[in-house]
């Protein structure tokens, strides 16, 4: 042997060799009884290798046999367990892979196994260690395993004759193979040095020049810092490619292509992490190095939906990469193809899908998620207008149902249309063009920072990823739904409507959805880039976005007119932003949503947050909201049956994209061509979730009848049949509950994973049946045939490709003719005679070509009885909606029920020339507990009505429950304008049409703005926007500038918003104000009562303050501010000398008030007053 030879000694067949050598070689592999510590495991590059053609060294280098010693015994011969993992050539002296079994919830019906070479020699003597490392064949490692003891299959060779071929090559015996073991008979291995690494160490890819930082280039060349560098790619150079082995070269053209994406780079029945990726999957999923020259570490097939999700949860892009062929395909596409390079010599690897929080389809590999919110993948597109704001396109879909919202709005320089939508929609994954002056704005990328601060965004190239509007009508055109003016044409309503009347090809867009459609091209390509486009975009499932205040005039007071026209005709109540995070309308717990949420359903939770984002404004709607629930809280039993019923439902609205998913005639896709090894375990999981579908639809069918005696109706719209004058929409399911139930075997295919199918199901399998029952015929008639020819019973023998051979007794035999060629012979005392003949070969053919249809029908049967499902997709579709309607009414009937004091709204229309009001007595915050709301002091509102002030300036002292007051009047709105119940003895009210808040103090640093200018902000949008049917909620405004500039500007909001008429509750602490207005007859005076102890001495620190959180008419004349300052636990000295310095301070304002009562001549009493209030300021 040469020296280099003996330098480099070959090593075990582990995954490092298998990426670190050469396409396969005809050298004999090392005997294997060489001992493991004779094989090293490093591999030199092809820069040190002494062959001059610059060809990678291969790792199967000889080495010097080594006798084995006496002590030791001979490891048994060993079927390969899986052929698949080895793209190329068998490898001498392997190690065997200890399998990670995944002990799913059907793990009794998973077939896993444990390598017979680690039994124990003695089959009797037992084994109590259950807890089994793994250790992988293809690259000499440990994994975890976590073992029970119970019998498991062994895994043996797909096909055994290239397992034969495998061990003959490696020079082993064949000995017999052990069908199945029992894990309990597994002995721990021998500890082998360096299986997994655990030291610190510099490995390869932390080398290469070009991943260092400042050499690092996308695939095009760029530097980041560049307008055109795309960081999704990476540049290899070819000089390091052509160093590599196949498989080596094929992971870094996947990656080089999808540089932000972690690869889970399928290996047989392992995903593998190579590199930066390995690093990944040690950090965040808890995995060993494994040893080797590069970063490695993996996992089994099974285990797939955790690790993903785990990496997805995290923030990472998930991307899976299959093999699209097997070890025989690669060696017939190479003996197909003329010219191949070694590079070419490797199993086929794609892209089968990429995954990112905000593109969870939850497909045969991963399961439905526990939250039930949506994930929204947000496009927006923007066209900046310099000082007049923006306008917007956006398009966000929910994956997991398939949905998509388009829309297209007009913004105000602050952004306030965008916030809102944010907020009621907000995203988990942005999309936008890389930003220029004309396509973000400042405040864009403002919001980008702060709001959004943590939310994943991808900036596109526009034209090429971010499509145009054109760009993207056309590709719908030609790869979606077909020519718009073709028969077949599958376009969407709603994006019918987005196209120009003049075009019949459908390729023009309407001027006032260029962006809408923009941001839909975003979010195609970025759909293509994760492979599921063909999913997402067969459902057509699409809806506009339309902005709650989008009719409405900006800006201008004097247009008050056509605000107010304009909000007559809308439909639901607008909540912007700010309004949902002051009042706490969503959120986590404590929120109004989560208050209320009694929901049995998945999609009815979500609705729930639709409805309380969006009250309603139609009287005739909520009406029949609050009729439902009444009724429903009036039959205790029939609320109880019908929740019993809706509790058992899994989340069907996304069952029912999960099974279009399954259903879909993939087009070219990889997915179709993807290897798997747990299809079984899939194939379980589809029919679980399908069954369950089915059942669910099932459990529906009573409620027409549970319902049939109602009077609501809206539960008679919800629940009855849709027949001729019901008044019913609940659709008519029996047919096609019946057909799915009758046409196969559930329990079976729960079993099995497969579907065989019931007659009549499935024309093109019922003919194939038929034709081998046919074939059975004609085989039972020539058999009576031959009986009567050699004159006894003559029966079939054989099975599988030896099958209808004609057995005949030995003495009868004699009759046979030159047309019967003889098969076998038996001996004995029933000797016989087996023959073929032309017929029976025939018989033979024909049976195989059949059984091979039917095989090819079966496989493809289940996606055909998905897709059949789904062709009723919008009747399943509109059940459930209906369903969930009904789930939130029960929800507010069940909330009614177990709170306390509650009463129905009473809504009225607003009379013309007539004043909106709202009048609440006893009313409690809803958010509160039970426990809570038990200690909770209530309280009655009335703002406007005839003869009453439509503003009440609201005053009291620091702590004393203003706040609390105003959000309880907001939240109780919402909540009548929802239809439901509320905490409080009664309320009348006219419609709300949106509702303003101005509460708390905060700046916003990353903006620039101070606490002033952003209670500024957010005024200016109450005066833009406020009408009379508006409730206005303002707390303390003016309290971030000086006193005088903060009061003048309050009194000036005062005016404006008395003029307005609008319903407002105004808070503040400036007493001047409050006396400015005391005798106004649009305001109303109130404050939150107190009791006060001591208030007449000179020393605040002795004076006591018991608040009574409770509303009363009239000013209070002090804020008791000293009394927050002792609660606050402030040195005593510091309040005292406080408090003098506030007397001299009063008492200087009171001097100027008495000068100009005295020169306005002003009443006596008045003077009187200011005079006594001066001198209770002397010391």
């Amino acid at each position: 042997m040469s020296k280099n030879k003996e330098k480099f000694p070959s090593s075990p067949n582990t995954l490092h060799n298998y990426f670190a050598r050469s396409p396969a070689s005809t050298k004999k592999p090392a005997n294997p009884s060489t001992p493991t510590s004779a094989l090293a495991a490093a591999t030199k590059p092809a820069s040190a290798s002494p062959q001059a053609n610059g060809t990678p060294k291969s790792s199967k280098s000889f080495v010097k046999k080594e006798p084995v010693s006496a002590g030791k015994e001979k490891r048994p011969a060993v079927v390969k367990p899986d052929t698949n993992q080895e793209d190329e050539e068998p490898i001498g002296t392997q190690k065997k892979r200890r399998r990670i079994l995944m002990l799913e919830d059907d793990a009794s019906d998973t077939e896993d196994c444990a390598p017979v070479s680690h039994l124990n020699n003695d089959e009797n003597k037992p084994n109590n260690n259950n807890n089994l490392e793994e250790y992988d064949e293809q690259t000499g490692t440990k994994r975890f395993a976590l073992l029970s003891s119970f019998e498991r299959p062994l895994e043996t060779a797909e096909n055994d004759g290239e397992a034969k071929g495998a061990k003959a090559q490696r020079g082993e015996d064949e000995g017999p193979v052990q069908k199945k073991i029992k894990l309990e008979n597994i002995s721990e291995p021998n500890d082998e040095p360096g299986a997994v690494l655990d030291e610190p160490t510099v490995w390869t890819h932390q080398k290469l020049d070009f991943l260092k930082p400042n050499k690092i280039k996308d695939i095009h060349g760029n530097r980041p810092g560049s307008e055109k560098y795309d960081s999704r790619t990476l540049f290899v150079p070819d000089t390091y490619l052509n160093t590599l082995t196949p498989a080596m070269r094929q992971w870094w053209m996947l990656k080089s292509k999808n540089f932000d994406c972690v690869l889970f780079f399928k290996v047989g029945k392992f995903y593998e992490l190579y590199h930066m990726d390995a690093e990944v999957g040690v950090t965040e999923l808890g995995f060993s190095f494994m040893k080797g020259e590069f970063a490695h570490s993996g996992f089994p097939e099974a285990a797939y939906d955790r690790m993903s999700t785990t990496l997805v949860e995290k923030g990472y892009k998930v991307a899976r990469v299959e093999q699209t062929e097997t070890p025989e395909m690669m060696q017939e596409r190479c003996k197909i193809e003329r010219t191949t390079s070694k590079y070419d010599k490797v199993v086929r690897r794609e892209i089968c899908q990429v995954t990112v929080m905000g593109t969870e389809v939850f497909g045969q590999q991963v399961n439905l998620t526990s939250n039930h919110q949506p994930r929204y993948m947000l496009a927006l597109a923007e066209s900046c207008r310099q000082g007049v704001g923006s306008r917007y396109g956006v398009c966000f879909i929910d994956t997991s149902i398939g949905l998509f919202h388009l829309g297209e709005f007009d913004d105000d320089n602050q952004q306030s249309r965008l916030l809102t939508f944010l907020s009621h929609y907000p995203p988990v994954l942005i999309l936008h063009e890389r930003a220029t002056a004309s396509t973000l704005s400042e405040g864009t990328q403002r919001i980008f920072k702060t709001l959004l601060a943590n939310v994943k965004r991808e900036a596109l190239t526009t034209g090429t990823q971010y499509w145009t509007a054109e760009k993207t009508l056309k590709y719908l055109a030609e790869t979606v739904y077909g020519a718009l003016s073709s028969e077949e044409s599958k376009w969407p309503p709603v994006l019918r409507t987005m196209l120009d009347d003049g075009d019949s090809l459908g390729l023009t867009p309407k001027e006032s959805y260029q962006l809408a459609l923009k941001a839909l091209g975003g979010c195609v390509w970025y759909l293509q880039r994760c492979l599921l486009d063909q999913q997402v975009l067969s459902l057509a499932t699409f809806e506009e976005y339309v902005p709650f205040d989008d009719n409405r005039e900006s800006a201008a007071v004097a247009s008050l007119h056509k605000r107010v026209e304009a909000a007559k005709a809308k439909r639901f109540m607008a909540l912007d932003s700010i309004t949902l995070n002051n009042l706490k309308i969503v959120g986590s717990e404590g929120s109004l949503v989560d208050r209320m949420d009694h929901c049995c359903t998945k999609f009815g939770k979500r609705l729930l947050y639709s409805w309380v984002c969006a009250p309603s404004c139609v009287k005739e709607e909520i009406v029949q909201r609050q009729e439902a629930v009444t009724e429903l809280i009036e039959n205790v039993d029939m609320l109880q049956n019908v929740r019993q019923i809706l509790g058992q439902l899994p989340d069907m609205e996304r069952h029912l994209a999960q099974i279009h998913g399954f259903g879909l005639a993939l087009t070219d896709h990889p997915a179709k061509r993807a290897i798997l090894y747990e299809e079984h375990v899939y194939g379980k999981k589809k029919m679980r979730d399908f069954i369950a579908t089915l059942q669910g639809f099932q459990s529906l069918l009573p409620l027409p009848q549970l319902f049939a005696g109602v009077s609501s109706k809206l539960l008679i719209r919800l629940t009855h049949k849709a027949t001729e004058n019901s008044g019913g929409f609940f659709p008519s399911m029996e047919k096609q509950i019946k057909f799915f139930e009758n046409s196969f075997d559930h329990e079976k295919a729960l079993k099995s994973g497969s579907i065989v199918p019931e007659k009549g199901l499935d024309a093109e399998y019922d003919a194939i049946d038929q034709e081998i029952k046919e074939l059975n015929d004609e085989l039972e008639d020539y058999l009576a045939e031959q009986s009567k020819f050699f004159g006894c019973t003559v029966m079939y023998f054989g099975n599988d490709k030896k099958r209808f051979q004609l057995e005949v007794p030995e003495g009868r035999a004699k009759k046979a003719t030159e047309d019967y060629t003889l098969e076998g012979t038996k001996k004995g005392k029933n000797a016989t005679k087996r023959f073929h003949t032309e017929e029976t070969r025939c018989f033979l053919k024909r049976m195989m070509q059949l059984e091979d249809r039917r095989k090819s029908v079966l496989k493809d049967l289940a996606r055909r009885i998905f897709e059949r499902f789904s062709r009723d997709y919008d009747m399943w579709k509109s059940c459930i909606d209906l369903v969930a309607t009904l789930d939130v009414l029960t929800s507010l009937a069940e909330y009614a029920r177990s709170e306390g004091l509650m009463c129905v709204p009473e809504l009225l229309e607003k009379q013309e020339e007539g004043k909106a009001f709202i009048e609440i007595e006893e009313g409690i915050h809803p958010c509160l507990t039970s426990d809570a709301a038990e200690n909770f002091i209530p309280n009655g509102t009335t703002i406007g009505g005839d003869g009453k002030a439509n503003l009440i300036l609201l005053t009291g002292p620091n702590m004393g429950g203003k706040s609390t007051l105003m959000r309880q009047v907001g939240l109780l709105a919402v909540m009548a304008q929802i239809g439901s119940r509320i905490p409080a003895e009664s309320c009348r009210m006219t419609l709300i049409d949106r509702i303003f808040t101005r509460l708390g103090a905060s700046d916003d640093i990353m903006a620039g703005h101070s606490t002033f200018l952003v209670e500024l902000n957010e005024t200016s949008a109450i005066l833009k926007h406020a009408t009379p049917d508006s409730l206005v909620l303002l707390d303390e405004l003016g309290r971030g500038t000086a006193t005088y500039d903060g009061t003048a500007v309050a009194g000036a909001v005062v005016h404006f918003l008395a003029d307005l008429k609008c319903r407002t509750m105004f808070s503040t602490h400036y007493h001047n104000l409050v006396d400015s207005f005391h005798d106004d007859v649009r305001i109303a005076l109130g404050h939150m009562a107190c009791m006060v102890e001591n208030e007449e001495g000179d020393d605040p620190t002795q004076e006591t303050v018991t608040f009574l959180y409770r509303y009363t008419e009239g000013a209070c004349p002090k804020s008791y501010g000293f009394n927050a300052a002792k609660l606050a636990g402030m040195p005593m000295a510091i309040i005292k000398r406080a408090y003098e310095l506030s007397k001299t301070v009063e008492a200087e304002a009171l001097k100027r008030k008495i000068l100009m009562k005295l020169l306005t001549q002003a009443p006596q009493n008045e003077i009187k007053d200011l005079v006594v209030k001066f001198k209770s300021c002397q010391f």
